[in-house]
């Protein structure tokens, strides 16, 4: 079974951007990141390419940059499933920054009602532009995952935001305690 996956471009910031970037964000004309492979393990091609040109795959996985998921450890409330969402919503209200109505929450996987959990949040409005957009272009997703997530093990890199009027150097931490972004320009560096 092939898999293509795809790296979602970030979601906009409040900062400037010059004219021809923001009507590239507007056209969907901008590229995307992917790594073909046939069989899961070896990679078959990788690229740098316009959606529309993305190579046909069995299955597509489009990978959340770091700084658009933010992680919230709670404990998880022993709620039926139908209600979960609303339960999730009202712990969670105060912890994020924009309405929790326009917040898609993501439980990690094998979490236990009463045991403590994490949960990825996300802006819903957002997310589902650019999984429609994708759709137009007729690339279909199967999965959307993090690129980084909290483990016992500690893990971290770097990344360099490629094609955008600054060139954000960023170091990405995480741990048990959590996922951190860290811009690497700037007084706290």
């Amino acid at each position: 079974m092939s898999i293509l996956v795809i790296s979602l471009p970030p979601r906009p910031r409040l900062r400037s951007r010059s004219a021809e970037t923001a009507a590239a964000e507007t056209s969907g004309g901008e590229e995307i990141d992917y790594l073909l492979s046939a069989d899961g393990f070896t990679v078959q091609a990788q690229g740098r390419c316009a959606a529309s040109l993305l190579p046909k795959a069995d299955s597509v996985v489009a990978v959340v940059c770091d700084a658009d998921i933010a992680w919230h450890r709670i404990t998880l409330p022993k709620a039926p499933a139908a209600r979960l969402r609303a339960a999730l919503t009202g712990l969670l209200e105060d912890a994020v920054l924009e309405d929790a109505e326009s917040t898609h929450f993501a439980l990690a996987p094998g979490s236990i009602a009463g045991q403590p959990a994490w949960v990825a949040a996300i802006h819903r409005p957002w997310l589902a532009g650019v999984l429609a957009g994708l759709e137009r272009r007729e690339v279909f997703v199967d999965r959307v995952v993090p690129l980084s997530w909290p483990d016992d093990r500690p893990s971290g890199h770097f990344s360099e935001a490629i094609g955008t009027a600054q060139q954000d150097l960023t170091l990405t931490w995480a741990n048990s305690d959590g996922v951190v972004v860290l811009r690497l320009q700037g007084g706290l560096a």
